[in-house]
């Protein structure tokens, strides 16, 4: 994968082959579930099995010349709509169902298959009870969005009382390394603000144990950076670990940001409804900006080239919409439809 992709937003496709030279922005594997007992509904950190950053796309205009397509186009929002802030599906279920006083450890949704899972933290007699419940309200908030291509499932919250001696000796393993890491980032955080360092974004990944830190590319200050990240380690019992120093190019992240939030503003609407036939999203910025669909049809079949030809004509409309010129700022960019085999269609 691109080195050049902030680490907050590089991901890693498990489940479907998608050419990594091509889809610089996947989503990392799902991160281990939380073992207190707080629900989570951000459906960035739960279930993601695989999916692109998620983007994308205005059916808008007469672009479309299939029958299909246009009957697509009709059901789009007008641009004013689609610019009123878009609050995320899942976490909204995951709410409202805390709301009610259903006992929900965790909310998340799974790409490509588009399945909202929900996790129970309750006796099998208590998620049978409430089983019928939450599944309607969940289906009537779909409903209310017109979001048809999510299905549902409802299981236990497996905390590791219930699992076995491995298991529990990795919970305790990772506990240990969340309590390590907050001691750590709030020690080193503080001193290295005290320097004046411009701290992008500081991190600690378990497996290898590593302390990442990204600067911005201008920092020079390198080896004493290292050396006041070892001194604080070292006053605070904390053994020596290695350190993964990233410098970021500060345009290219603006950029990468603003890209980011085109690309999100209609991803719910694109990926909730079947009609659309987009099984996942991406972009980069590298070299240049480039969106990626991704859609659900092969390159065999005879229509693909049409629909792919006339999705990227109704994008790039978007993208030089009146509402768009502050965000995309005149900056070139490429479009790229990928069939359901992976092949670059367009």
């Amino acid at each position: 994968m691109n080195d050049h992709l902030s680490n907050n937003i590089k991901r890693e496709i498990d489940q479907i082959k998608v050419p990594e030279k091509e889809l610089n922005q996947a989503i990392q594997s799902a991160i281990q579930k939380s073992k207190e007992k707080k629900p989570t509904f951000n459906k960035r950190l739960l279930y993601f099995g695989s999916v692109a950053v998620l983007l994308f796309g205005l059916f808008i205009s007469s672009a479309f010349v299939s029958p299909a397509m246009a009957k697509v186009a009709s059901k789009i929002p007008y641009f004013g709509q689609i610019f009123e802030p878009k609050s995320d599906i899942v976490s909204d279920i995951g709410k409202e169902l805390t709301r009610r006083g259903y006992k929900i450890s965790g909310v998340g949704v799974s790409y490509p298959q588009k399945e909202i899972q929900v996790e129970i933290d309750g006796s099998e007699s208590y998620i049978n009870k409430v089983r019928g419940e939450i599944e309607k309200i969940a289906k009537e908030m779909l409903h209310s969005k017109n979001y048809d291509a999510y299905t549902f499932k409802i299981s236990k919250y497996n905390d590791y009382k219930s699992r076995g001696d491995a298991e529990e000796e990795k919970d305790k393993a990772r506990k240990e390394f969340e309590e390590e890491y907050t001691k750590v980032h709030r020690v080193i955080h503080q001193e290295l603000t005290k320097r004046g360092y411009n701290l992008l974004s500081y991190g600690m990944s378990y497996k290898p144990k590593t302390l990442e830190v990204e600067i911005p590319k201008t920092e020079t200050r390198i080896k004493e950076l290292k050396q006041v990240i070892n001194h604080i380690l070292e006053i605070n019992g904390i053994k020596p670990i290695p350190i993964n120093i990233k410098k970021t190019d500060m345009v290219k992240r603006e950029q990468e940001d603003r890209w980011s939030n085109i690309l999100d503003v209609v991803s719910q609407d694109l990926l909730g409804k079947k009609e659309y036939k987009v099984r996942m999203v991406g972009f980069s910025v590298y070299p240049e900006p480039e969106i990626q669909a991704f859609i659900t049809l092969s390159s065999s079949e005879q229509s693909t080239k049409e629909f792919a030809e006339q999705l990227e004509k109704v994008i790039d409309e978007f993208l030089q919409s009146d509402q768009m010129k502050s965000r995309v700022k005149g900056e070139s960019y490429h479009i790229k439809i990928f069939s359901k085999d992976n092949k670059v269609i367009n």
